[in-house]
């Protein structure tokens, strides 16, 4: 099972810091549970991506083709409740978890699960996409391989930073 700190892996992966807005997080998290989704249809491991809780009302789990989506309860970080998941684990060794947070690493090593950085896992998803081209899926509603043109415009909206310029329809807030 590969488990990934969600929040952390978006902002490692295009090199954001925390305090920096994503233009659009929900296309952004959508954008990740697809990849994710084809990296499981390609090497069947189970991927749980834990996000900070939102505020407003809990969000409930979501499950998708090998894919399990989680927010953290109110008041319990994504890293406490990675940490929890590690610790209760039956056998802790046999979880990944992608993070690049240090004192997370620290804790979840000490706790008997392995760790992996956002940049090393966004590696081997891209070497599994690679790969899996040229591999038959058994499901033909799943289909691996690289990012559609569709799904990288999809993510580079969702990282683009809002240059204040608006277009002659955009509804300007003020």
């Amino acid at each position: 099972m590969i488990i990934v700190d969600g929040y952390n892996f978006l902002y490692a992966l295009h090199g954001l810091e925390h305090t920096m807005p994503i233009k659009d997080m929900d296309a952004a998290r959508t954008g990740l549970h697809e990849l994710l989704t084809r990296f499981h249809n390609i090497t069947r491991e189970h991927v749980r991506v834990v996000y900070d809780a939102r505020t407003g009302a809990p969000l409930p789990s979501q499950e998708m083709a090998g894919v399990t989506v989680v927010y953290a309860p109110a008041n319990v970080s994504a890293d406490d409740y990675i940490v929890r998941f590690v610790k209760r684990a039956a056998k802790p060794a046999r979880i990944t978890v992608v993070t690049s947070d240090k004192a997370l690493a620290e804790l979840l090593k000490t706790a008997g699960a392995r760790v992996m950085k956002a940049s090393s896992f966004h590696k081997r998803m891209l070497e599994a996409f690679e790969k899996g081209a040229d591999q038959p899926d058994d499901k033909a509603y799943e289909k691996p391989g690289r990012p559609s043109p569709d799904e990288i415009e999809l993510f580079m909206r969702a990282f683009t930073e809002d240059t204040g310029e608006h277009g002659p329809d955009d509804e300007i807030e003020t």
